[in-house]
């Protein structure tokens, strides 16, 4: 081969049956590459082998293990990384990347071209393969940056965890040493964001010599995809959307509405009625509607509907989550010994939601409201709010043009509420499946008006 340019490295791989295969690496002129990464991976048998190396080598010549290279072809990925270092932390950012098929054993000289593409274009490794067990990797999220990695396992010895990371277009990776992988990003990832990630677990099987260091995949868990929490201030660019939307009329359709209802299976009140001493007890919000909340999975509550039919000035007579419609007169639930907080603008199909949060004032979920959301004057907000009459009674307010759900943190007594005549019951009319889904369906990403 001819003399290698700065930005370019010849790499001959040689198995222990003497299989040999000659790599050009070409990467954009200029670009700061520190390390090289290559993963191989065996299409005979989904193994693959993992191999890093300084960047101011031109030529290496790599033997590997005698069952990795074999008479099939093989797939390789390239990834140019620029390794950042903070007070605390380092980890390697993908600037470039190329993948390339080789055929044992025609293809005997191989180019591989690293693209300058963002992160959306650089793939992840071992994305059409399966090994023996995929690595049980979990994510654990907690606002309001804190996300966690957690692969439920113990290994008898120290595995090397090569974890890829892609967000806001751009790549990363980052390497965890240990028996046990539970651990967090070391970077900050941004707000109200899409973000995928894989974590390759691998063992230290072939020695590190110089600055080569090779490993081979032991497993490697499926792409975990997740959404970031909403920053406050995300929130209120979210609150902003909504407020958009709901004025393009001159006012808003507020209408006076003396129930909050619920729609459930019969079996779901028969179980409060019959074992819960009648106690409609709150649970943890799905995550339905923005993916990004903060509330999801971390407050608990009872959601209630407020919409109305602007014709019959009743509820749909029909229902998505069960036939069984329990009201409770608003006044119970809703009234100045509350506060309220605006959580989420979403949509599923055509009609809009917004979600709001009422909370007993001076309580735990009061104080975790105040931090993340946005709290809504009860006596005025283009919601749900309080009017008070001539004669001092006070009436609850709900806006129509949107479908403002109330999502309740306290338990209801519906036995009491039932006795003392502050609700009542009546069946309905379901469509669609008739339940709600338990993990809550995602707001419409390709909605213009709602979405971030």
């Amino acid at each position: 081969m001819e003399k290698a340019a700065p930005w370019c490295w010849y790499i001959k791989l040689t198995d222990m049956s003497y299989h040999e295969i000659e790599l050009q690496i070409s990467s954009p002129i200029g670009y700061p590459v520190d390390v090289l990464l290559m993963v191989l991976v065996d299409k005979s048998d989904s193994s693959s082998t993992n191999v890093f190396m300084n960047s101011h080598h031109e030529e290496l010549s790599i033997t590997l293990n005698k069952y990795f290279i074999q008479k099939n072809s093989f797939i390789v990925y390239v990834y140019g990384l620029k390794t950042i270092v903070s007070s605390t932390e380092q980890y390697d950012r993908v600037l470039c990347s190329g993948t390339i098929e080789v055929v044992c054993p025609v293809d005997i000289q191989r180019t591989v071209i690293l693209g300058l593409h963002e992160g959306e274009t650089h793939t992840f490794p071992l994305l059409s393969t399966e090994t023996q067990d995929m690595l049980p990797v979990t994510i654990h999220r907690q606002p309001p940056s804190l996300y966690r990695l957690d692969a439920n396992v113990m290994f008898e010895k120290e595995m090397d965890f090569i974890v890829f990371v892609r967000a806001q277009n751009q790549l990363r990776c980052f390497i965890v040493n240990g028996r046990i992988f539970n651990n967090t990003f070391p970077f900050e990832l941004p707000s109200a964001s899409s973000v995928s990630c894989m974590v390759v677990c691998a063992c230290r099987k072939q020695r590190l010599e110089g600055s080569i260091w090779i490993t081979t995949t032991i497993s490697h868990s499926h792409v975990i995809s997740f959404k970031t929490f909403l920053s406050l201030v995300d929130t209120y660019r979210l609150y902003d959307l909504a407020i958009a939307f709901g004025t393009r009329k001159v006012t808003p359709n507020m209408r006076p509405i003396q129930y909050f209802y619920r729609n459930k299976s019969k079996e779901y009140f028969d179980m409060i009625m019959k074992q819960l001493d009648g106690e409609m007890r709150p649970y943890l919000k799905s995550n339905g509607g923005e993916q990004g909340s903060v509330v999801n999975g971390r407050l608990s509550g009872l959601f209630f509907s407020t919409y109305t039919d602007a014709m019959t000035n009743i509820p749909d007579p029909y229902s998505y989550f069960g036939p069984i419609r329990l009201y409770i007169q608003c006044l119970e639930m809703f009234n100045p010994e509350c506060n309220l907080y605006f959580a989420d603008f979403y949509c599923h199909d055509k009609r809009h939601h917004v979600t709001v949060i009422v909370v007993p004032k001076f309580s735990m979920d009061n104080e975790f409201c105040r931090q993340y959301l946005k709290e809504l004057d009860v006596f005025y907000n283009p919601y749900l709010c309080l009017r008070v009459q001539c004669n001092g009674a006070l009436t609850v307010m709900a806006n129509m043009d949107v479908t403002v759900e109330v999502f309740y943190t306290i338990t209801v007594n519906v036995r009491r509420a039932l006795e003392f005549k502050h609700g009542f019951i009546e069946k309905t009319k379901t469509i669609g499946r008739g339940y709600a889904h338990p993990s809550g369906i995602p707001k419409n990403p390709s909605c213009s008006i709602c979405n971030l």
